[in-house]
C-alpha cells in the first residue's frame, strides 16, 4: 500500500464560469500523482458547476484533504440554494438527462458523499478511496450527518 503525505489544501474561486477550469487546474496540481486525480477533478468540475447554476454565490470555496492511506475528501462550499443537492429526477441510466448528472457522477465514483448546511452555506462533500483503484470496486452511500472539515478562519456567506 502506498503511503501519502497527509495534508489539507483550501482555496476560493469567484463564482464565474471560468472558475470551473481554474478549480480543475488547482485540484489537478494538488493531487499530482494520486491514482484518483482524474475522478476527483471530474467530480469537482461537476460540483463547482452545480454551485454556479443553482446558487447566487459570489464565491465558491474548495477544500481537499488527503489521508495517509490515500483517501481524498473534497468539499465545495457555496452560499446555498433554495434546493438541496439531489439526484436528478429526469432521465435514467438508459436515457440520461442532458443536465442533472453531477450528483449522479458523485454518487457513482465516490465511496461516500453528502452535504451539510451551515447557516446560509451549503457544503457538498465526497470521499474517494485510493483502495478502489487497487480493487476496482466502487460503491457509494449518502450520509447527510457527516461534519465538514474544520477550516481556519470564519468564512461567512449570504444570499
Amino acid at each position: 500500500m502506498t503511503i501519502f503525505d497527509r495534508r489539507t489544501e483550501s482555496t476560493a474561486f469567484p463564482a464565474t464560469p471560468t472558475s470551473v477550469g481554474e478549480a480543475r487546474h488547482w485540484l489537478s496540481k494538488a493531487l499530482a500523482g494520486h491514482p484518483r486525480r482524474d475522478d476527483a477533478v471530474l467530480l469537482l468540475s461537476e460540483a463547482v458547476t452545480n454551485s454556479l447554476v443553482h446558487t447566487d454565490s459570489t464565491s465558491i470555496e474548495v477544500s481537499v484533504r488527503i489521508e495517509v492511506n490515500g483517501d481524498v475528501r473534497i468539499e465545495v462550499i457555496d452560499q446555498g440554494a433554495q434546493t438541496t443537492p439531489a439526484l436528478s429526477s429526469t432521465g435514467s441510466d438508459d436515457e440520461p438527462a442532458t443536465s442533472g448528472r453531477g450528483i449522479r457522477l458523485v454518487r457513482t465514483l465516490s465511496v461516500r458523499w453528502g452535504f451539510t448546511e451551515e447557516g446560509s452555506r451549503c457544503v457538498l462533500w465526497f470521499l474517494l478511496s485510493a483502495r478502489d483503484c487497487e480493487s476496482g470496486a466502487l460503491k457509494a452511500s449518502v450520509d447527510q450527518d457527516d461534519q465538514p472539515m474544520q477550516r481556519s478562519g470564519n468564512a461567512s456567506g449570504g444570499r
